[in-house]
């Protein structure tokens, strides 16, 4: 298991925490956060002005229940015209969304059970196999008012499952030739499911996937809001392939209704807990559900206490208004932030529930991934950093545990108490966190700071450890790792990533952050990278292009791609702990949570750091001015005795190909 996040005074070790100089000062930064936020209130543009992309569809006026599937329409979300914030109308309202039926789905089996995957504003519902199946699909089936189905688990709550199980195992497919205009019984599937989405902001697309019970996909749509009826609306939509070339066929029946919401403000009695999912060094994270739409989220809770006695409020509130900003910006790869509230003893961050769980659990349980799906996961990583360098934003905590899977397989990361904003292209800051095993080496050697480029290296580290399946610095002693990042040299195993991969590697493994891969336009040179060269960037942002892998789920509360450490924790000692009273805080300390509630006029504060005038020095032993070689992976034969190689596990045979190349010169 991964070493635990870190950070370190100025003079001494603390593992679990961070810090921050005594110099720290607040600075308000509302007149930037509310121009930014007045920005995303603005009307969305109408449907009719730019065409839909394969499988979307945009609103129009409200339409017979039996318009024709290729017919364009979609969601209507009303607002009212205002000056004010985001802020200000959150929470919008309620968008109730019934998955009615579908007809001529290109199923393999006649025991085929297709399902629904439904995404709005990165909250997700999953429904369960059909109620029926319609034996004349030509016929409308009348919309019936139903009470939302009780989830039951189809498996255990924990499973050890690879990526070739699957919920309910099928019979074979079909040979090729007959699967051709052949449809199964269960073609035709009847759901009724409904649920409730909480809308929050102007990201209002739903998305729709169909897949069949061994993660086959059928088909997908993407509905499009404008902003101007409350309509009720029953439609047919096509279903749409994600990318050239798949087999897709039928239509699906989708029902919604967008009412207001008078509650302006929540708290802790508005969401029922239901799983721990995790610890921290100040608190834990639930997955809870919201009693009012029965929406699973996932609810970190900090306690106030640790966070003051470890000074760490700047920390805790800088994570909170990173999520804000980009809750109201476009950042698909970001896990979203849907309420923000506080009692007086804790801190509460409510975002959405990722049900794909850790990246970290699914290559502990595999070992390392194909080429291939790590490719996929880092460039969907590249377009999350790229967002945040954008938005002068560095995240410093980069690893595996960070990064959550959603239903349909794309990651979102998530974990922002490390992250500091307000950084620009070429600024520096020196606070020493992070997680041992992806520091980069100017965090443990330059005393005159650090850029954006730690993330790069990071991301080095990361895609190294996918792809080989250990982390290239570890040691079972610290002082020794940061020895390993500071000078050891790595050789890749046999067979291990194509020439383009090893290039890419070597690129962002570079000791010199001036040569760091990235150094030169951020992330748009490692896109440019020929890693990537058969990547459209554009459909990856869009998330259109299939993901390798898709985790294996029986319902949107299914935590069995969790630890279950953590998961197993009965309910019982779940809301005891949850409830535990605790002395609150005094007036003087609670005013430094002030702007925390992510509702109404909420005032929103940001910490900057000012310049460390006595520098921390150098973390490394011995003599930390020793130049140690720029790259890390060697490409030529060298003497046979390698004093500075990290030494790996002898069970994997290595290339000759190491890093290696140049001084560490800053």
């Amino acid at each position: 298991m991964a070493t635990p996040t870190t950070a370190l005074s100025d003079n001494s070790f603390a593992y679990g925490t961070t810090t921050r100089p005594d110099d720290y000062q607040p600075q308000t930064v509302l007149s930037k956060v509310a121009s930014a936020q007045e920005n995303n209130t603005s009307k969305l543009k109408s449907a009719t002005a730019t065409p839909p992309a394969a499988g979307e569809a945009t609103v129009g006026s409200n339409v017979s229940d039996t318009t024709a599937a290729t017919a364009n329409t979609g969601l209507s979300i009303p607002t009212t015209a205002s000056t004010t914030s985001e802020a200000d109308s959150v929470p919008r309202g309620k968008l109730t969304v019934n998955i009615v039926q579908a007809r001529n789905l290109l199923t393999k089996t006649s025991n085929a059970q297709p399902y629904v995957v439904c995404t709005f504003e990165s909250s997700e519902f999953i429904t369960h196999g059909p109620e029926s199946v319609d034996n004349h699909p030509a016929s409308h089936v009348q919309m019936l008012k139903r009470d939302r189905p009780i989830p039951t688990a189809s498996r255990p709550l924990y499973s050890r499952q690879s990526s070739s199980q699957h919920l309910n195992r099928q019979p074979p497919r079909m040979p090729q030739e007959q699967q051709h205009n052949q449809y199964s019984n269960n073609s035709n599937p009847v759901w009724h499911h409904e649920t409730i989405f909480d809308v929050v902001g102007n990201h209002s697309e739903l998305d729709i996937s169909v897949y069949d019970s061994d993660e086959t996909f059928l088909g997908h749509v993407r509905i499009k809001p404008t902003i101007q009826t409350k309509n009720k609306n029953n439609e047919w939509f096509k279903l749409q392939p994600r990318v050239d070339g798949e087999r897709v066929s039928g239509e699906i029946n989708v029902s919604w209704a967008f009412s207001t919401t008078g509650k302006r403000h929540y708290g802790p009695e508005d969401f029922e807990v239901l799983r721990l999912l995790g610890k921290g060094t100040f608190g834990q994270v639930f997955q809870v559900r919201k009693l009012d739409t029965d929406r699973i989220y996932a609810m970190k809770v900090l306690s106030k206490k640790v966070i003051v006695k470890k000074k760490e409020i700047a920390h805790t509130i800088g994570e909170r208004n990173i999520l804000v900003r980009t809750a109201t910006t476009a950042s698909p790869f970001i896990v979203g932030l849907k309420f923000s509230f506080q009692t007086p003893t804790d801190l509460y961050l409510v975002t959405d529930y990722m049900s794909g769980g850790e990246l970290f659990w699914h290559l502990q349980r595999e070992g390392r991934f194909q080429e291939d799906r790590a490719k996929f996961y880092i460039a969907e990583l590249i377009l999350c950093l790229e967002h945040l360098h954008d938005n002068d934003i560095v995240y410093r905590d980069l690893k595996p545990e960070n990064i959550l899977l959603d239903a349909n397989g794309h990651i979102a990361l998530c974990d922002f108490g490390l992250s500091k904003a307000d950084l620009s292209t070429d600024a520096t800051t020196n606070t020493f966190c992070g997680t041992t095993e992806y520091l980069a080496p100017e965090v443990l050697l330059d005393e005159s700071g650090y850029t954006k480029m730690v993330d790069f290296w990071s991301l080095g580290v990361l895609i190294f450890e996918m792809c080989c399946g250990w982390s290239p610095f570890y040691a079972e002693n610290t002082q020794q790792m940061y020895k390993n990042i500071a000078f050891g040299k790595v050789r890749f195993p046999k067979e291990v990533l194509s020439p383009e991969g090893r290039s890419f590697v070597k690129g962002l493994l570079n000791r010199n952050p001036k040569h760091r891969l990235g150094a030169q336009g951020d992330a748009r040179q490692l896109k440019e990278h020929p890693f990537f060269q058969d990547v459209d960037w554009d459909l990856l942002r869009q998330k259109k292009i299939p993901p390798p892998f898709k985790p294996h789920l029986s319902s949107e509360t299914d935590t069995s791609n969790f630890d279950p450490e953590f998961t197993n924790t009965s309910a019982s000692v779940i809301n005891k702990q949850f409830h535990i009273a605790s002395t609150p805080l005094s007036p003087g300390v609670q005013a430094n949570f002030k702007g925390f509630t992510f509702v109404d006029e909420s005032t929103m504060e940001d910490f900057h750091s000012k310049r460390i005038t006595q520098p921390f020095g150098s973390l490394i032993p011995g003599n930390p001015h020793l130049p140690p070689t720029e790259d890390v992976i060697e490409d030529e034969e060298e003497d046979e005795e390698h004093n500075n190689d990290v030494d790996m596990d002898g069970d994997h045979e290595m290339d000759d190909d190491q890093f290696v190349n140049g001084q560490f010169d800053l």
